[in-house]
């Protein structure tokens, strides 16, 4: 068996320690972080075993290690003082995650391997909160074990939704009838989830990705589009006629002082303020909670600015990915995030899958789109990079930007008779150079 899994992966144990956390994210929190110690430890003994450290520096490591720097200059000049410090841990894991796998060097063997774990425990873990919730409960809506929250559990369940139904698509020929079978079904629970979780950014993210990735396959094929197309009525149908929880949410909103926004508005104008109290560096990562009503309102009152409890409200996050950034790590920190977002999306447009590309191309660039458009859209209403949706995210991104450094490393250069000669044509140039 030793000989076996050494002949299909380069690397065994570390590759065995990563699914194994892609199937314990979702549902059990210690081994989770068990796990990851030993993955990182085991990749770092592989790599300092053999050398290859996946490259020469490149502008993701750059990128990477200014998101780290913005972060830990939040912590060192936070605006108030509380959990910054330990609110760095969480940033430590999943983009270590997201570093490591970069530099990975990984085949298809291993990506498939990681995949499919990553679909086995969201299957099994969004099963085990539907039986969950029809058993007595104290918590509210629908949540995967260890994601927690109801929209956290449904942003993590719709990720894995586009990654489920790329991984369909891109390798549906090869697969056996049992996988296909098990691959729809998994389809479907997914989808039962997030209607019967109520959550509209979800439901909407889940429509989203089926119409995008199908408008995607039409250069291979237009079955994929239509089964999309009519798997997206189906669902907004059932979701109009029976998702009572989405409507009843929908009425709330609808009756609030703010119809739009609901509940959010306060919050929002909370985060605003907190970020012109603290611009630059913010008040501190995890520390949205931490401005009391007292300073907000003693800060307000010296400009001339009234406070009201219909305008600001406190609340644990901001509820908006790009607010919560902004108020706790400022400017710095919003920038830095912009950069990393706007690379992994500029790395997507350039390969956008082709018919000529293999299957493991258009899976891991679905899954790593998967990512980017859901943590990216929720992330306009919810806070969606962090914990468990941020590593499912760091994942599969990291396997994406893996993936491309091997096969389309970033070009090394030299001259050559007075020319730019790029490293990936330097064959065919020493060929015809005299």
């Amino acid at each position: 068996m030793r000989a076996r899994v050494t002949a299909l992966f380069r690397y065994p144990p570390e590759v065995l320690l990563l699914a194994g956390i892609a199937l314990v994210l979702p549902a059990f929190e210690a081994p989770k972080n068990i796990l990851f110690g030993a993955w990182v430890a085991v990749w770092l003994a592989s790599r300092l075993k053999d050398g290859d450290w996946g490259g020469r520096w490149n502008r993701w490591d750059t990128l990477i290690v200014a998101w780290i720097a913005s972060v830990i200059l939040s912590a060192a000049f936070a605006g108030t003082t509380h959990g910054e410090w330990n609110g760095c841990r969480d940033v430590a894991r999943y983009t270590t995650v997201l570093w490591l796998l970069t530099r990975s060097n990984y085949d298809e063997g291993e990506w498939k391997l990681i995949y499919r774990a990553l679909m086995v425990s969201v299957i099994v873990g969004t099963i085990w909160a539907l039986i969950a919730l029809a058993s007595p409960h104290e918590y509210l809506g629908l949540q995967l074990n260890s994601v927690g929250h109801v929209n956290d559990s449904m942003t993590y369940v719709a990720i894995c939704f586009g990654v489920l139904l790329a991984a369909l698509a891109a390798y549906w020929r090869s697969l056996s009838r049992l996988s296909r079978a098990g691959g729809t079904a998994g389809i479907v629970i997914l989808l039962v989830a997030v209607a019967i979780a109520g959550s509209r950014a979800a439901a909407v993210s889940l429509m989203v990705l089926a119409l995008c990735f199908g408008a995607l396959w039409l250069r291979r094929s237009r079955v994929l589009f239509l089964c999309a197309l009519f798997g997206v009525v189906a669902f907004a149908a059932v979701i109009v006629e029976l998702d009572t929880e989405m409507w009843r949410k929908q009425e709330w909103v609808s009756k609030s002082s703010n119809p739009v926004l609901g509940a959010r508005y306060p919050i929002w104008n909370q985060a605003l303020l907190e970020w012109r109290m603290y611009p630059i560096l913010g008040v501190g990562n995890t520390n949205f909670s931490q401005v009391g009503e007292d300073e907000a309102e003693h800060w307000l009152v010296a400009r001339g600015e009234p406070y009201s409890d219909e305008l600001y409200a406190g609340s644990s996050h901001a509820h908006s990915l790009y607010l919560n950034i902004l108020a706790e790590r400022g400017l710095v920190g919003l920038v830095a995030l912009f950069a990393l977002l706007g690379a992994f999306a500029a790395s997507l447009l350039r390969a956008i899958p082709r018919v000529r590309d293999p299957p493991l191309h258009w899976l891991l660039w679905c899954g790593a789109a998967s990512a980017l458009l859901v943590t990216t859209g929720i992330g306009l209403v919810n806070t969606t990079f962090h914990g468990h949706t941020a590593l499912l995210s760091t994942i599969l991104i990291g396997a994406w930007v893996g993936y491309r450094r091997r096969t389309h490393p970033v070009a090394r250069t030299e001259i050559s008779s007075d020319r730019l000669v790029y490293s990936e044509d330097l064959k065919v140039a020493r060929s015809i150079t005299p």
